[in-house]
């Protein structure tokens, strides 16, 4: 796909309904019920509404024995309803756009204040009970439903400065702000897989894997922190994965 769409496919008024979630998301694994009847309409519509071409989101009861339990980790329980994130493998870079996909559907979600969390790699794959087209594969699910208590009291995350490969507080505010984003988006195990770099009014995302759930997060994040300014994604090479353009005063 090319990046242009990512230029047009997501609306103001959306984008900025995804900045105020961006705090206010995390990841929960104790539910006290999953979400109501008008809950799931809107997270339906939702899910149609988010995915760019090439991605589906699927919302489903959730089979018995779907999430796997981890030695000292909290188990995932308390919902019946789950969403599927499907991408198609045969476009360019599926992982990444499922990845932008999906963030927009998690935040959307917090919007509603219906809780979720990114789960890619401890849940059976046999367990899953939505079907999916030969060239299609499920590449993460999210439990759906209402956090039983309060949500945790801070977020383990690396310092800003540690994210940038320079002096964070000398960018421009936009690029700060996208930067501060990017800081507070999930990634597998918590890793942050990331790092970015400003320049010529071009905030830079890199990593070392190009096509991954991760880098998509990342990406909504930058594109939601940008707020009214006029911007444009470019494709990255190499250990680029996107430039993220923005018109800066001049």
């Amino acid at each position: 796909m090319e990046a242009s769409i990512l230029n047009t496919f997501y609306s103001p008024a959306q984008l900025a309904r995804w900045r105020e979630a961006i705090s206010g998301r995390y990841s929960c694994r104790a539910y006290a019920a999953g979400p109501d009847a008008g809950q799931l309409t809107a997270l339906n519509y939702a899910a149609q509404r988010v995915c760019l071409p090439g991605t589906r989101i699927v919302i489903a009861p959730c089979p018995e024995g779907l999430f796997l339990r981890i030695p000292l980790v909290e188990p995932i329980r308390g919902t019946g309803t789950y969403a599927c994130v499907i991408a198609d493998m045969e476009q360019t870079l599926p992982h990444t756009l499922a990845g932008i996909s999906g963030e927009a559907f998690v935040l959307e979600a917090a919007a509603m204040r219906v809780n979720t969390c990114w789960v890619s790699g401890t849940y059976r794959r046999g367990a899953v009970n939505v079907k999916v087209k030969e060239n299609e594969r499920v590449v993460a699910v999210t439990p759906l439903g209402i956090a039983a208590g309060d949500p945790p009291q801070g977020r383990k995350r690396k310092k800003l400065a540690q994210l940038c490969t320079s002096a964070p507080e000398n960018w421009p505010q936009w690029a700060y702000r996208a930067a501060e984003a990017v800081r507070q988006a999930p990634s597998a195990v918590n890793l942050q897989p990331w790092s970015l770099s400003y320049g010529q009014k071009t905030l830079r995302l890199l990593g070392k894997k190009a096509d991954s759930l991760d880098m998509g997060i990342a990406m909504l994040h930058m594109a939601a922190a940008v707020g009214d300014r006029r911007y444009h994604w470019e494709w990255g090479r190499e250990k680029c994965v996107a430039h993220l353009i923005a018109e800066e005063n001049s």
